[in-house]
C-alpha cells in the first residue's frame, strides 16, 4: 500500500486473522507482532521490548491517519496514544474481555489496569464484545461500542458428509478462558468420533498431554492456510468458554465457513449464534452436545446460509460504525 493507510490495526499476537481482515475491510493496513514467538514467562519480556521498537518504527515510516490497536498487553496501546498524539489521528482500543482484568493468573493485566483506564479516556472509542464490558468503559470515562468479527479471507468447502468417523474441530489457542480438559474427557467418552484440537502444544498442561484419549489429535499453533484446510475437513466445530463477556473468534469464523457449531452456553453466545448448539462447561453436556451435533448433522448444515447472512448483515453495521470511527478527523493535541 502507498501512501499513508487511511488506518492501521496494530496487534501484538500470535493469530493475525482479526486484524488483518478488519484492516481490508476498511482499505487499511496490519501489522502483527510476535516477536521470536517466545511463550515462556521468563523471555515475555525481551518479545514485548522487539515488539515494541517494531511498532514503534512502523508507525513512523507508515504513519497512518488512525491507529486500531489491540489490548492486551497494554503496551502497543501505549505507543500507539504518543503516535496519535502528535500526528492527530484517532486512537480506537481493541480490547479484549481479557484486558479488563478478570483472570487472575494475568498478573501483569491487573498491574496495568490504571494505564488501561487512562487510555480509555484518550482513544476516540474502545471496541468490546458485549453490553457489559460497554458499560464498564463507560463507567471509566470512554466510549465504547461493540464490533465482532469481519469476514475472513478465504474460502471454504461445504461441509463435507459424516462418514464413518465424524471430524470435530475445537479451536483455540490454550487461552484461561478456554475449557480444555472438556474436550479431553468428551473424546474419551465418544472413542468412535475423531477430534482434533489447534492452539501451541508448549502452551498446552502438561497433564492433558499425558491423558490424552487416541482418537484425539494435537494440530499445534496453524498458519493461515493450514488452518483453512484443518476447518474444510472438519464436520462440527467446536469452541467454548469460561467467560460470559467472550464472543469467540472461532464461532465467527465458524458461520462464515458454513460449518455446524458447537458453543459454551452463556446469554452473548446463544444471542450472536442462534443456530450453534449451545452446552454447559462439563464432559457430560459436552459429550452430548456432540451427539446431538452429529444426530441433528443435516439439519445444522441446512441452516448455515441463514446463518452467514444473519452475521454478514451484524458485520455489515458495525462496518459502518468503525468507518464513522476512524474517518473522522481527530482534535489536535492541547498545547
Amino acid at each position: 500500500m502507498r501512501g499513508r493507510p487511511p488506518v492501521s490495526f496494530i496487534a501484538w499476537s500470535s493469530v493475525a486473522g482479526r486484524s488483518l481482515e478488519i484492516a481490508a475491510a476498511l482499505g487499511g493496513d496490519a501489522r502483527c507482532f510476535y516477536d521470536f514467538g517466545f511463550v515462556r514467562k521468563s523471555l515475555i519480556p525481551l518479545r514485548y521490548a522487539a515488539s515494541s521498537l517494531r511498532t514503534t518504527a512502523y508507525l513512523l515510516r507508515r504513519r497512518p491517519r488512525a491507529v486500531i490497536v489491540s489490548n492486551p498487553p497494554i503496551f502497543p496501546a501505549l505507543i500507539a496514544w504518543l503516535y496519535c498524539r502528535l500526528a492527530s489521528a484517532p486512537l480506537i482500543l481493541d480490547s479484549h474481555p481479557s484486558a479488563f482484568g478478570f483472570y487472575e493468573t494475568k498478573k501483569l493485566v491487573s498491574l496495568t489496569m490504571p494505564l488501561h483506564r487512562f487510555l480509555i479516556r484518550q482513544a476516540r472509542a474502545s471496541i468490546v464484545t458485549v453490553d457489559s464490558l460497554t458499560e464498564m468503559v463507560r463507567a471509566a470515562g470512554g466510549r465504547a461500542e461493540i464490533v465482532h468479527e469481519a469476514p475472513p479471507l478465504w474460502e471454504t468447502t461445504p461441509p463435507p458428509p459424516l462418514g464413518a468417523r465424524p471430524r470435530l474441530l475445537f479451536v483455540g489457542i490454550f487461552a484461561d478462558d478456554e475449557p480444555v480438559e472438556l474436550v479431553v474427557g468428551a473424546a474419551a467418552r465418544l472413542p468412535q468420533v475423531d477430534f482434533r484440537m489447534t492452539g501451541d502444544v508448549r502452551k498446552c498442561p502438561r497433564e492433558l498431554l499425558e491423558d490424552k484419549p487416541p482418537n484425539l489429535e494435537l494440530l499445534g499453533f496453524l498458519g493461515a492456510d493450514d488452518y483453512r484446510d484443518a476447518v474444510d475437513a472438519s464436520n462440527v466445530i467446536i469452541t467454548l468458554t469460561t467467560r460470559p463477556e467472550a464472543v469467540n473468534r472461532a464461532a465467527n469464523e465458524a458461520v462464515f465457513a458454513k460449518r455446524p457449531l458447537i458453543i459454551s452456553d452463556w446469554p452473548a453466545m446463544r444471542s450472536y449464534f442462534p443456530h450453534a448448539v449451545p452446552v454447559e462447561n462439563n464432559v457430560q453436556a459436552l459429550a452430548a452436545g456432540v451427539e446431538r451435533a452429529l444426530v441433528e448433522y443435516d439439519e445444522l448444515a441446512g441452516a448455515v446460509e441463514k446463518a452467514v447472512q444473519e452475521q454478514r448483515e451484524r458485520w455489515d453495521r458495525q462496518l459502518s460504525l468503525l468507518r464513522e470511527l476512524v474517518d473522522t478527523p481527530a482534535a489536535p493535541p492541547e498545547r
